[in-house]
């Protein structure tokens, strides 16, 4: 049996190449009419065979008076739902408001009872939801995947069945390595929106307000006591800073002044001695 020249082989690999994602798309069809997304954004057909894949996340901001134990409070109720924390970020300094910023992933499943929970943290200043649906991208990563593992399988298949010239199969090889490379990037988004779409994100942002009222029900007394004490903040945190860069400054101020004063001492003598 006469090996397959380097044209045939390239032919079987480029073929699958340059139809691109359209035939691999069409390459799974057989195996999954569920997942048949047309390319113009179309419905999709046998939609009710489809699971839906949706990525939900919402943003919680509260206010609180005393901040010392919301971090453990939230870290809490992350393990009560098993959930975890993507990130986190508590800012704030001794006398000075504080503030934490959360990234939370938690079941969906359990999602609307964890908002629930954290509301009680705080007092609730805003609240908001979004879920983006990727069932279209899923299943089309899904369908094109199937397609690819086959263009790699076809390509192995001659390959074992070729000893042909070394650049012949160096070429094979190497359109090989490149399909491997697409599957796994398709793979590791795959797993991505899996994670994804099977928690619900909610981004908890909470700040330390002294006496917090919400501005709807804040009277003027109020607004007048609270700009007062923001003021006051301010001003202690400006003498702040004013006397630590003071205190940095000084000893650069000896080193520049001391020589000064002695330049001056030896002027002032040299002055007496002429007159």
């Amino acid at each position: 049996m006469r090996f397959l020249p380097l044209f045939v082989l390239l032919a079987v690999g480029c073929g699958a190449y340059q139809s691109g994602d359209k035939a691999d798309y069409e390459t799974s069809a057989g195996a999954d009419s569920a997942v048949n997304a047309t390319a113009d954004g179309s419905a999709l057909p046998n939609s009710e065979a489809i699971e839906r894949k949706i990525i939900y996340t919402s943003d919680v901001d509260l206010v609180v008076e005393e901040f010392d134990d919301v971090p453990e409070k939230v870290e809490k109720l992350v393990d009560q739902f098993q959930g975890y924390l993507a990130s986190s970020n508590i800012s704030g300094s001794p006398g000075r408001p504080r503030s934490g910023r959360w990234t939370i992933r938690v079941p969906d499943d359990r999602a609307d009872e964890f908002l629930a929970e954290v509301k009680t943290l705080g007092e609730l200043r805003s609240i908001g939801s979004e879920a983006q649906d990727v069932t279209e991208e899923y299943y089309d990563l899904q369908g094109r995947l199937t397609g690819k593992k086959q263009t790699r399988e076809r390509l192995q298949k001659h390959l074992e069945e070729s000893t042909g010239k070394l650049e012949e199969i160096l070429a094979v090889e190497t359109q090989i390595e490149r399909v491997q490379g697409e599957i796994e990037q398709m793979e590791g988004r795959m797993r991505v929106l899996k994670k994804l779409t099977a928690l619900t994100t909610v981004n908890l942002t909470i700040d330390e307000i002294k006496d917090y009222e919400p501005e709807e029900a804040a009277g003027y007394l109020t607004r007048m006591r609270r700009a007062v004490g923001n003021s006051l903040s301010r001003l202690w945190g400006g003498a702040q800073n004013f006397s630590i860069g003071f205190v940095a400054a000084l000893p650069w101020f000896l080193v520049f002044a001391v020589p000064l004063v002695v330049v001056w001492k030896i002027w002032k003598w040299r002055r007496r001695r002429g007159q």
